[in-house]
């Protein structure tokens, strides 16, 4: 599971509530999860206020920690290398699709394959125009349609060219009335310290209940779909 742009932690110390109830949720499920940690390892809290190109961790490199993190993950005893399966959020989303480019582009071998990816509102634009292939693994794209931060546009037409593709299994869920943000449930809120949305003023980030429950529901039953469910220990 990859962390978006503020990190995978909180100012306390602990897991962000977005990824700690992720664990929660898939621990029920009888899931393990592994949450590699780009920004912390690296001596980065966040980048969200940093614009793109000033960045000193890029999805490029990020895409290298998740294969690395694979790597760990298919050398455990306990885990099932048939059913290892990828979520990201926003910055760890566009990671996620890198990764699914890179592992295209230059596989490794010995690499475990991956049985499917999930990502929330990533951002496209760079993939869609490079017309970017991706390894052919279920994905499932969760998308709001207010997004003023990652437009949701891109990657709807992003993924129509990949389902062009023979045998490709990829899915599109744009939730209505939802912005950045959507799964949460914070109050949608303006923030004025992002500096690489859509709007010079800044973007929208914020929970939409609706397409909360909406979002998490699909995103269950994709991994019941690829990696099976399996009761709780």
């Amino acid at each position: 599971a990859l962390h978006g742009c503020g990190g995978l932690y909180a100012k306390g110390g602990g897991l962000s509530v977005r990824y700690r109830e992720t664990a929660e949720r898939l621990h029920a499920a009888g899931y393990a999860v592994l949450m590699p940690d780009s920004f912390g390892s690296r001596g980065v809290r966040e980048v969200c206020q940093t614009r793109y190109r000033e960045r000193s961790v890029d999805v490029a490199q990020r895409a290298q920690d998740a294969r690395a993190a694979l790597a760990w993950l298919a050398a455990q005893p306990q885990v099932d290398v048939q059913r290892i399966g990828v979520l990201g959020w926003s910055n760890g989303a566009t990671t996620t699709l890198t990764l699914l480019e890179q592992r295209r582009a230059h596989p490794e071998a010995g690499e475990p394959p991956l049985a499917g990816a999930a990502v929330f509102y990533p951002g496209c634009a760079p993939l869609h125009k490079r017309q970017a292939l991706l390894e052919n693994t279920p994905l499932l794209m969760l998308l709001g349609a207010l997004d003023d931060w990652t437009p949701p546009q891109p990657c709807v037409d992003f993924a129509r060219g990949l389902q062009a593709r023979a045998g490709s299994d990829v899915s599109v869920h744009v939730y209505q009335d939802s912005y950045h943000g959507f799964d949460g449930m914070a109050s949608v809120r303006l923030r004025t310290d992002v500096p690489n949305g859509a709007l010079a003023q800044g973007v929208h980030q914020g929970g939409n209940p609706k397409a909360r429950t909406e979002a998490l529901a699909a995103l269950d039953a994709f991994w019941s779909r690829v990696l099976g469910t399996r009761a709780a220990p």
